[in-house]
């Protein structure tokens, strides 16, 4: 039994061991079941959670959480300087950074004092990874050789590395990171191993071009946790969404079941599922996929409903077993009538006006947009809209751990056809009830109140003192889960959130270059230049006119505004100006230029002695 969360509330009695393996009060899934006085409860947790159908009446929408700046979206790329984080587990594949743990600067060598050699070492998993690929510096990839080694401008200039990025996977076996152990004066001994921990180690030298906006942003993208398959029996690494909500269940920082409280062949069905083909706009991808970060600071209810949201999931705790039902329809596996039915049941054939809604908008991480919360397109029906008065109702339904726009509009359309389904039903059954769990799919033939076959998701499943089962129905149907390539939109037509990146663009160049002389100074302005991202002009200077000022000229000034006196010049003096404009990323513009002119004063008497 898992030791600190069950889907099963306990129960008043003794009926408790003759109907359910184990019974917990209290769990941390409190808030989905909980003790029933007098009765077994199953139920189970939805991709929609209370987003949907939630219970408070001032939370009828969708919440949305991944466009703010949290862990569940861009927040998880950025590096982070703080004692104490919570350890995070990364499923799939996705870019991620982490907390600093350890940072140190010396000499580029012993014959030098001045400290240009920083070295930080960052933890991206707490866990054995599978690999780390691409290395980001702020937003760009990082161009490594196979020894860690940067092998382009402006982190490689001529033979000179200025940037080496050495990967750990976090090995039971790994041992402490070699070039660290060299080069921190004993900071960081062999003992410092990190071992089930993944970390990048950065060696970076300084430049001030390579780093003219200071210490970069590093992240990494990770393939993460190998998972169990018991299809094969294996472990390795994997996207599919079903194997990583069951490694999740089965490890020590999840919810701890062992295999025997994990209904295997509702996952391996639940698998099968998800690594199918579908159609997309210009080609196929699979049905559900699982990329991203669990924060282990979140509640486990919270964890799991986030990791369902990957593939439309419902796990149910039911019987001593977790049980898994992803996105597809389900044949029912029994049909219920009046003969069935120990009291009347309750139709509620329509949902309340205020819990409906007809788009559904939100967000997903795209690889695309550097792995940042993205805007899918909206997804919406017209005879939803036309239902509700041309007026667009919309809800948010955020995919933390979905990377394709299609999977995600096809997660939106489920969500969306479900709330539209609105006929819920509570069936006091007879002991016919024991034959179905919470995920069960079930058809009801009640002539009477015009259901015929009608299809049904078992979401609720509470045993009454009377051997009788209470089972609550909501409405289901094949065609909630049935789509086509024509539903979906391409993702150009929809708005994306793309961070701000003008790392390779150059500045804008000065203009308006005006010069003054006085009789011991010149006075130089020009416009002041617009960038946000400007860093300052620099001011070249030379005796002579020249078609390359970089190989003729001198650079004798750092200008942050946007005029300069160059004062203490002798009389009758004749100079030649140009500038140029440096951005925070060391990017220069072309030159602008050359003026002159010659100072007023008069010109200075030399002495020449013989």
């Amino acid at each position: 039994m898992p030791p600190a969360v069950a889907a099963v509330g306990a129960v008043a009695g003794a009926l408790t061991s003759h109907f359910i393996a184990a019974a917990v009060g209290g769990g941390v899934l409190g808030a989905v079941v909980g003790a029933v006085a007098g009765g077994i409860v199953s139920t189970g947790i939805s991709f929609l959670g209370s987003k949907v159908f939630g219970k408070e009446p001032d939370k009828p929408r969708f919440e949305s959480t991944l466009l703010s700046a949290d862990v569940k979206g861009g927040g998880r790329t950025q590096m982070v300087r703080q004692p104490i984080t919570s350890h995070r587990i990364i499923y799939g594949r996705t870019r991620v950074s982490g907390p600093i743990v350890f940072i140190h600067s010396r000499p580029v060598d012993g014959s030098s004092e001045k400290l240009d050699m920083l070295h930080v070492v960052i933890v991206l998993a707490a866990h054995e990874s599978n690999a780390i690929q691409d290395i980001f510096f702020n937003d760009e990839v990082l161009a490594l050789d196979g020894s860690g080694n940067a092998t382009a401008d402006p982190y490689k200039q001529g033979s000179t590395v200025y940037a080496n990025v050495y990967k750990h996977l976090g090995s039971p076996d790994q041992l402490a990171d070699s070039v660290l152990v060299a080069n921190s004066a004993g900071k960081w001994s062999d003992g410092h191993r990190l071992r089930g921990l993944t970390y990048v180690h950065a060696m970076l030298r300084f430049d001030e071009k390579a780093y003219a906006s200071g210490l970069p942003n590093i992240s990494a993208v990770v393939k993460g946790r190998e998972v169990y398959d018991p299809r094969t029996e294996e472990t390795a690494w994997s996207e599919n969404a079903a194997l990583c909500i069951l490694d999740y269940l089965l490890s020590s920082f999840g919810l701890n079941a062992s295999l025997d409280e994990i209904d295997l062949n509702s996952f391996i069905s639940a698998a099968n599922i998800c690594d199918e083909t579908v159609d997309t706009l210009d080609g196929e991808e699979k049905r559900y996929t699982c990329n991203g970060v669990v924060d282990l600071a979140s509640k486990p209810n919270d964890i799991l409903e986030d990791m369902l949201t990957s593939c439309a999931g419902f796990l149910a705790y039911t019987g001593g077993k977790w049980r898994l039902k992803v996105g597809a329809f389900d044949a029912p596996v029994l049909t219920i009538e009046p003969k069935h039915a120990r009291d009347a049941l309750l139709l509620k054939p329509h949902r309340s006006r205020y819990r409906l809604v007809n788009t559904i908008r939100g967000a997903f991480v795209s690889p695309e947009h550097q792995w940042q919360p993205t805007e899918f397109p909206p997804v919406s029906r017209e005879v939803y809209v036309a239902q509700d008065g041309d007026e667009e109702v919309a809800s948010t339904l955020d995919l933390p751990f979905t990377q394709s726009h299609t999977m995600a509009q096809r997660i939106a359309y489920i969500a969306l056809e479900k709330n539209r389904r609105q006929k819920q039903i509570l069936f006091p059954a007879n002991l016919i009830g024991f034959q179905v769990a919470a995920g069960n799919t079930i058809a009801i033939d009640w002539p009477r109140m015009g259901l015929a076959g009608l299809p049904c998701q078992v979401t609720s499943w509470l045993m009454t003192e009377n051997l009788g089962v209470d089972l609550t129905l909501d409405e289901d149907g094949a065609d909630v889960y049935a789509f086509s390539p024509t539903d979906l939109t391409p993702l150009e037509n929809a708005p994306a959130v793309v961070a701000p990146n003008n790392v390779a663009v150059p500045p804008t160049a000065p203009n308006g270059l005006n010069i003054t002389a006085g009789a011991d100074y010149f006075h130089i302005i020009w416009n002041r230049i617009p960038d946000q991202d400007l860093r300052y002009v620099e001011l070249w200077e030379h005796t002579d006119d020249t078609d390359d000022p970089e190989e003729d000229a001198s650079r004798v000034l750092e200008v942050f505004g946007n005029e300069v006196t160059r004062n203490n010049l002798t009389g009758q003096q004749t100079l030649y100006y140009w500038v140029r404009s440096v951005d925070r990323y060391g990017n220069k513009s072309t030159f602008v230029g050359p003026i002159s002119d010659t100072t007023s004063g008069d010109q200075p008497i030399t002495l020449v002695l013989e």
